[in-house]
């Protein structure tokens, strides 16, 4: 029960980390969502997740985690995500 609790603990603590956030502030998540939404074909959609897309790029590039997460599930969201 007390290692049950304990695996919890650390796996709700990770969960929560802006270490953990930052998997998808990088280069690499970047060029995965270029990709995804350059092959979406709603325009109006479209035109929504680049522009969160472009504001997450700007604020990674900051060093600002948490704007960068904010306009990623922004762009997330305007994919249907």
């Amino acid at each position: 029960m007390l290692k049950t609790l304990a695996v919890a603990t650390f796996v709700a603590t990770i969960s929560l980390s802006p270490a953990y956030a930052a998997g998808e502030c990088t280069e690499a998540h970047m060029k995965q969502m270029d990709d995804m939404i350059a092959k979406m074909s709603d325009a109006a959609k479209k035109k929504e997740a680049t522009m969160h897309l472009d504001m997450s790029k700007s604020e990674m590039k900051k060093g600002n985690e948490a704007g960068c997460m904010k306009h990623m599930n922004a762009a997330h969201k305007a994919m249907g995500m």
